[in-house]
């Protein structure tokens, strides 16, 4: 007579190191995509902080009936071109780049990591606006550059003379944003 075969619970050795390894590429997919994800939303959170930024500023020079000026500062009050430091709004009626009495009507910072961001304002490194709200002298633009391709696209943020703010994105993500003009903008 046969004896029965009894069969412990459990799993075999294969079937854990099957069940693992899927877990482990499972895992490293969830990842990747969690990192890209964050990154997305760190992006659109930069871009709206300045488009909120611009639009402050555009409606304090037109409401105040004032120029107003968007510029990081330096330790000694005059604008710098380091976006990469907190960003003030002032008034600046006499155009020195300074706030006018040391008040600044609003200053913002936000962590720009995995990003930074880079002005194209011919050196100047300010923007400004005239008491009806629109640029005044010069325009420019800021570049939102991920330091790593991997990490994010590149953002155009242009600032036209009506003094209206847009965003254009590196969709294609090949680093270059060619303009309907025909320039073409890269990190």
């Amino acid at each position: 007579m046969r004896m029965p075969l009894f069969r412990s619970a459990g799993f075999s050795l294969l079937e854990l190191v099957v069940t693992l390894a899927i877990i482990g590429i499972l895992s490293g997919l969830a990842t990747h995509s969690w990192g890209t994800w964050v990154n997305q939303s760190r992006q659109r959170a930069i871009l709206e902080h300045y488009h909120s930024l611009f639009a402050f500023a555009r409606w304090s020079a037109a409401s105040l009936r004032k120029t107003v000026t968007v510029c990081p500062l330096s330790a000694t009050g005059q604008c710098v071109d380091d976006w990469q430091r907190p960003v003030s709004i002032f008034v600046d009626e006499d155009k020195d780049r300074r706030p006018d009495n040391g008040e600044i009507l609003s200053q913002s910072g936000i962590e720009l990591a995995p990003f930074s961001l880079n002005s194209r304002t011919g050196g100047r490194g300010y923007f400004r606006f005239n008491d009806e709200g629109m640029s005044s002298g010069a325009m420019g633009s800021l570049v939102l550059c991920p330091t790593n391709t991997s990490e994010g696209t590149m953002s155009y943020m242009p600032v036209n003379m009506a003094g209206r703010f847009r965003v254009e994105k590196d969709n294609d993500r090949d680093g270059r944003i060619r303009l309907s003009w025909g320039g073409l903008i890269s990190c």
